[in-house]
């Protein structure tokens, strides 16, 4: 097959947005719109051909199963089904381990995984934390669950969505939403073998720090000072005082006489005899004793100091969807927004030592703040936050709980007898949503994950090109001259292995979309009238990215909380990697050959 110049233009673009996928030079939803912009400005597709992501099925029909999780999530009911895990595990390792993983395996085939993942990391740490076992034994069991409970039906993952919509477009023929369930329990059911026979023995148990300033390296930071009666401090507001303006000082808490520590507003005057809580690097604290009227009380401050009837210590995950990646902490105002400070920052189980706020936030950052308990339910609702300490009580709607479950079950139900096709199901139970008031427009509006819809939209028109050019066709015609037509399941188990690979690095919507098209050329190419078969091949492998931190979300969520390194996940997802790789490698063949 001749190489053209479109053909060499789509590759280009290609290779481009998988460096960029990759590298994350811009985040992904931004990439994802660049490729789309590049195959517009080159021609290789027509304005409505770029455009038509916006208004595919599949993106439609992600947005409106996200928005059906965001209404069940609106009720409370995974809470009170989390809750109820604290009755039935006790100080039992196994027993944690075992009601998480099928609980959470559950949900995730029928919600969004990442949802579910951030829903259960408080209750699991929790849970952890009663029983005296590492939390990091259970967070990255946690991941895995939610990755392979989502594999067991359509709408468990918006890839499967994607790759089940593409190959409805191809071929004319659809997917149901239970078709693959038995494949999928029989990942699950291995999965939980693993874990109970190779995984718990592997899994690390790192020890976690109880001091959380010690944990965070806080303590080389914090000190404080007396205000003496004669102090030229005393009567001013603490934004007037030169404390105040000197650069790399916080004041971050006082301590009045016969008062619980508490946070000062800038407009605070200060007293006599004030205790002031100080975060500053080692110089301008050994510096802090020059200064006249100011006494050094306590060179070291612990969790203990920082913890009061007024204010807690809180840890807290930057949510995948949150408004604050990208922004500078210096640029938030996180005392106006949340009636909290932020102390420190660890990112990848590391926490960074460069002034905090220079600190650019990523998604799965952890922050550790001190803040106001009689604002704790801001801060807990707050969509860009997963707070690492589970909350007695949260805005829920309780009383809609039923009627949320009525409507999902209708869905499904719905799609699954081919009443409905899935788009306009998932829409009529959205529509009910709003109407019974389980969820509003606005709380929608907020917890959506914007960022995956206009990752899909902008995507999904460079699988077309790759359709529509002839590169599906003549990559796949490639791999079959040196692979051979003789072996099909040598095949599958190579396109398995090809997709778990790349999308271990970069996003997995992404690396189905680009794919599915080469998936479907090679069934082609081996002679098969239903490419089925390695359709699924890549529904499984995209979707089960075990083997580092950032091929997932959900991985990506529980590194730092669970203070992994890249080593842990390489170990442990790559054993796990290697056993669903063999499965598929027979079971897909075995069922769909």
């Amino acid at each position: 097959m001749v190489l053209t110049f479109s053909m060499m233009v789509v590759i280009a673009i290609t290779i481009i947005a998988v460096i960029l996928f990759i590298t994350e030079l811009f985040p992904v939803d931004v990439t994802a719109v660049l490729v789309m912009v590049a195959l517009l400005l080159t021609g290789i597709l027509t304005p409505q051909e770029g455009l038509s992501g916006f208004s595919n099925e599949a993106t439609i029909t992600v947005m409106a199963l996200l928005i059906l999780s965001i209404g069940l999530q609106s009720t409370g009911l995974v809470d009170q089904i989390g809750d109820k895990l604290e009755t039935l595990t006790g100080k039992s390792e196994w027993k944690i381990s075992f009601f998480t993983i099928v609980i959470v395996g559950f949900l995730s085939a029928f919600m969004s995984n990442t949802a579910i993942v951030a829903i259960f990391m408080p209750i699991v740490i929790k849970l952890a934390n009663f029983a005296k076992i590492s939390p990091s034994k259970f967070l990255m069991p946690l991941s895995f669950a939610a990755m392979i409970g989502g594999t067991s039906t359509v709408i468990g993952t918006s890839t499967n969505i994607i790759v089940a919509n593409y190959y409805l477009q191809t071929t004319g023929n659809s997917i149901g939403i239970f078709e693959f369930f038995y494949l999928g329990l029989l990942f699950f059911f291995v999965f939980i073998l693993f874990m109970f026979f190779i995984g718990q023995y592997i899994v690390p148990g790192h020890k976690k720090e109880d001091n959380l300033t010690t944990a965070y390296n806080l303590h080389k930071y914090l000190t404080q000072v007396q205000v003496t009666p004669g102090s030229s401090m005393v009567g001013k507001k603490i934004e007037d005082t030169d404390l105040s303006k000197k650069d790399g000082v916080d004041i971050i808490g006082i301590n009045r006489v016969n008062e619980p520590l508490w946070f000062p507003e800038q407009i605070e005057a200060i007293q006599p005899n004030d205790s002031l809580v100080l975060k500053a690097s080692l110089e301008d604290i050994i510096a802090l004793q020059d200064i006249e009227g100011l006494k050094l009380k306590q060179k070291k401050i612990d969790d203990k100091k920082l913890s009061s009837e007024e204010a807690i210590l809180v840890e807290a995950i930057i949510g995948q969807h949150s408004t604050f990646v990208g922004h500078r902490l210096g640029e938030i105002d996180f005392y106006e927004l949340f009636r909290a400070v932020p102390l420190a920052i660890r990112r990848s189980g590391v926490s960074l030592s460069k002034k905090l706020d220079d600190i650019v936030i990523q998604f799965g950052d952890v922050l550790l703040m001190e803040a106001r308990r009689s604002r704790m339910d801001v801060f807990f609702n707050y969509p860009g936050f997963i707070a690492l300490e589970k909350l007695k009580k949260k805005n829920f709607r309780k009383e809609k709980s039923l009627i949320s479950v009525i409507i999902i079950l209708g869905v499904i139900i719905a799609a699954a007898t081919n009443l409905l096709d899935m788009a306009t199901a998932a829409l009529t139970g959205c529509a009910l949503l709003f109407i019974t008031g389980c969820v509003s427009m606005r709380y929608v509006y907020r917890r959506l994950e914007w960022r995956v819809i206009f990752l899909l939209a902008g995507i999904l028109p460079l699988g077309l090109a790759v359709e529509k050019t002839g590169v599906g066709n003549y990559i796949a015609a490639n791999i079959v001259q040196y692979v051979g037509t003789s072996s099909p399941t040598l095949m599958i188990s190579i396109l398995f292995l090809m997709t778990t690979l790349l999308t271990s690095f970069m996003s997995n919507n992404a690396t189905a979309i680009l794919l599915a098209p080469i998936a479907i050329n090679l069934a082609n190419q081996f002679g098969f009238d239903d490419p089925k078969p390695f359709v699924l091949t890549v529904m499984f492998a995209a979707s089960t990215s075990f083997l580092t931190p950032i091929g997932y979300q959900t991985n990506t969520l529980v590194y730092g909380a669970g203070q992994y390194t890249f080593a842990d996940f390489l170990k442990v997802g790559g054993l796990l990697t290697l056993i669903v790789w063999l499965l598929a490698t027979f079971l897909i063949p075995y069922f769909y050959f």
